[in-house]
């Protein structure tokens, strides 16, 4: 009991103090997707000209919405596993001097993180329906072979790919904390390497425009079954397409994050003892 009431009080610091003193708050949380969206929806629509790929069967062709179902997911992942890291390591005082579950200093970071992504996920919501019923309002007008779709429906579907997502995160993020103690040069690598992961996970280009050549095919498996792709793509399949990720991708997906958290978990129970030393 003692534990988990550190962890609460952990997770609470961790929303507390991510914009103490800021004036707007927790609206910052929003303002770094929404300027992101921005900047990569110039990018797309006017410096490539290109047109976003219609959601099967929703019928929506909005590239900000389809950037922004890939994009809050993402970021839930990249902030874990970098902040998690620092917060293990400028957890070392408190390790050296109370006895407790070292993981918890990854979990609150994680629980915090979460409310972030639901919160901004709502905002997500509002916006999926604004743009469902201008579909919905062009069928009618004969300008739209799709009646769109209702993504509250699909609620407990996303709320279940979060849950898996959240565990992948973790197994990632415990790893990364871990391995960083022993090795700083860790969290500056992941710094690179996330970078370039963000790049091959289906964030702002959609699969099915990849051209039909070798690399074009190995970029669209990679990005459709890499582990991290795999998870964005039942996000676009749930927010933008408005259709149930198909049984075989939920299935990997189960086991995806089955095996990286507990292997996570694994990899940190075996070096946290040694932590209070390597500090």
């Amino acid at each position: 009991m003692a534990h988990r009431n550190l962890l609460y009080l952990l997770s609470l610091k961790e929303l507390r103090t991510r914009y103490k003193k800021s004036v707007l708050g927790w609206a910052w949380s929003l303002f770094n997707p929404l300027s992101q969206m921005l900047i990569f929806t110039i990018i797309f629509t006017y410096v490539f000209v290109a047109k976003p790929a219609a959601g099967d069967p929703s019928g929506l062709t909005n590239f900000p919405l389809y950037f922004l179902a890939g994009l809050l997911p993402w970021n839930f992942f990249s902030i874990t596993t970098s902040v998690a890291m620092s917060n293990v390591q400028a957890g070392s005082g408190l390790i050296k001097k109370v006895a407790f579950p070292h993981e918890h200093l990854v979990f609150s970071v994680l629980i915090a993180q979460f409310v972030t992504l639901l919160i901004e996920t709502a905002i997500l919501l509002i916006a999926l329906l604004i743009a469902s019923q201008n579909v919905l309002v062009g069928h009618f007008q004969g300008e739209s072979s799709s009646t769109g779709h209702n993504v509250l429906v699909w609620v407990p579907v996303i709320l279940l790919i979060y849950g898996l997502w959240a565990f992948f995160t973790a197994g990632v993020a415990l790893a990364l904390s871990a391995f960083n103690v022993f090795f700083h040069d860790v969290q500056y690598l992941w710094t690179i390497l996330s970078q370039m992961i963000f790049y091959v996970t289906p964030v702002i280009y959609f699969t099915s425009r990849l051209p039909d050549v070798l690399v074009g095919r190995v970029l669209k498996t990679v990005a459709s079954w890499g582990p991290t792709g795999s998870f964005i793509v039942a996000s676009h399949n749930l927010f933008y397409d408005g259709r149930m990720p198909p049984a075989l991708l939920l299935l990997y997906l189960a086991g995806l994050a089955i095996v990286t958290f507990t292997l996570g978990m694994w990899i940190f129970g075996r070096l946290s003892p040694r932590f209070a030393e390597e500090m």
